[in-house]
């Protein structure tokens, strides 16, 4: 024997069945193809925020109007000095901003010139940028 289904039950039944479409439609259900970490932020290192700032602090003093290389902004920075490119993006160990940081500079002295290093943290910040792709942020 074949029942038949009342009408207040095939509406029911079809709205259960529009909800649940709907609540599936709207999440991605763990396929989303983006990756959470992608969009986290929190451990991006900022060319603005963290790397001008120890630029600032310790390097335009000479590094501002002369001295070879300005490194008041970021697009004098990446067009280099009298020695060539400082930044090679995705290569803090060819880098000369970097060597010139180091203890052995591949010419010159070790910068900033005539005041201490900058601390192990401050350098390892740039190398990051660097190996980040030393984006403009």
């Amino acid at each position: 024997m074949i029942k038949h289904f009342s009408y207040p039950n095939t509406f029911i039944i079809g709205c259960s069945l529009f909800i649940m479409f709907c609540s599936w439609s709207c999440s991605d259900l763990g396929t989303n193809s983006d990756d959470d970490e992608d969009n986290d932020t929190t451990n991006v290192i900022s060319y603005t925020v963290d790397i001008q700032p120890i630029f600032n602090s310790y390097c335009i003093v000479c590094h501002g109007t002369w001295g070879g290389l300005n490194l008041t902004t970021y697009s004098y920075l990446m067009n280099g000095g009298d020695n060539g490119i400082v930044v090679i993006p995705g290569n803090s160990e060819e880098s000369n901003l970097v060597l010139k940081l180091g203890t052995t500079p591949p010419f010159g002295e070790q910068m900033p010139l005539q005041n201490p290093p900058l601390s192990d943290i401050q350098i390892d910040l740039i190398k990051n940028w660097i190996n980040d792709g030393a984006k403009n942020n």
